[in-house]
């Protein structure tokens, strides 16, 4: 490969990680939860969210793995049949997975923007920030 080659092959390499070119969604890839419910989420806990083309979704809830359907419309968004594994951790690790769990269940509406998620509820509130991995 030239060094003049060089430039291009990065540029593809860095749309090939952006989770906006996996399928022609903002919300394809993988991302990991940044902020949950206006708060910081609790270091050391990786809550991880993956929506992959096909209407799937999975991830890990700092505890537990987790998958189901994703329906997107337009910036709707609606997790449908999200079922998890049942291991147990420290509690900090069990609320936060519950209460990103929570957030799944209630979402309904996403802004996405280059490497950054916001999952919405029904009234409009920001329940979770995530960045893309």
């Amino acid at each position: 490969m030239s060094l003049r080659s060089l430039p291009l092959v990065c540029l593809l390499a860095i749309a090939a990680a952006t989770p906006a070119s996996a399928g022609g969604s903002p919300l394809y890839g993988n991302w990991a939860l940044e902020e949950l419910r206006d708060g910081v989420v609790t270091p050391g806990i990786h809550t991880t969210l993956q929506v992959e083309p096909g209407g799937r979704a999975s991830g890990s809830g700092g505890c537990n793995s987790f998958g189901g359907g994703v329906t997107i419309n337009d910036n709707g968004l609606q997790f449908t049949d999200i079922a998890w594994t049942e291991m147990a951790c420290e509690p900090a690790t069990m609320a936060q997975e519950a209460s990103f769990f929570a957030v799944l269940a209630a979402t309904v509406k996403f802004h996405a923007e280059p490497g950054v998620l916001v999952l919405i509820d029904s009234a409009g509130s920001k329940l979770a920030t995530l960045r893309a991995l």
